[in-house]
């Protein structure tokens, strides 16, 4: 028996989506820092494995795919309901006004608002591809303070899950830009995991 297809089977809606979510998120939290000029330090990351360590930025966001959801196939097509976790993580140090606990705990909630907003905003409503591929972006759940287990150094974690519409098919993935980003983030492969940095 030979195989049948013939070409390279392209990288898939969700793989593509999984990035740009990435992508904005570093974008418009960079955006935040400049327009509300906080001190906070964060890194994002795609699909991180190494556990996240005081000793590193004061929030880290992982991007990961949680499930995929199919309904209205087609012998050519289908369209996945996909559900991704972004996964915020931060640490604090103790102040005068505020323990290490209170700082880590208002800086996850932070994030976690910033990042709710910025997948409940309309502008992001097709995550800037071409209408017909992004069927709609869903902000689900926010689950705040789930255990991390190293409280003594004061890291706390919480998940955003937000939801895309994203139709797959079996031929090549036409996803047509809005706008011209991704040019200027970069993936870097370390030994923790996939981080987004900007090419400067």
């Amino acid at each position: 028996m030979n195989a049948l297809i013939d070409n390279i089977i392209p990288k898939q809606g969700f793989e593509i989506v999984l990035e740009r979510i990435a992508c904005i998120i570093l974008l418009e939290l960079k955006n935040q820092k400049t327009l509300q000029n906080f001190s906070d330090v964060f890194s994002v990351w795609t699909e991180r494995q190494s556990a996240f360590d005081k000793s590193e930025d004061d929030v880290m966001i992982s991007v990961g795919l949680d499930s995929i959801n199919f309904n209205g196939q087609t012998q050519h097509d289908t369209q996945g309901l996909t559900t991704f976790f972004i996964d915020i993580y931060s640490t604090g140090v103790e102040t005068k006004f505020k323990s290490g606990d209170d700082v880590s705990r208002e800086r996850n909630l932070k994030f976690a608002g910033m990042i709710r907003y910025i997948f409940g905003s309309t502008k992001y409503k097709t995550l800037h591809f071409a209408p017909g591929l992004i069927g709609g972006v869903y902000v689900n759940t926010i689950q705040n303070q789930l255990n991390y287990g190293q409280d003594a150094d004061f890291i706390k974690f919480s998940r955003v899950s937000i939801s895309v519409r994203i139709q797959e098919n079996t031929e090549m993935w036409e996803a047509v830009e809005l706008l011209g980003n991704d040019t200027t983030i970069m993936f870097d492969n370390t030994d923790k995991g996939i981080k987004l940095t900007f090419n400067t």
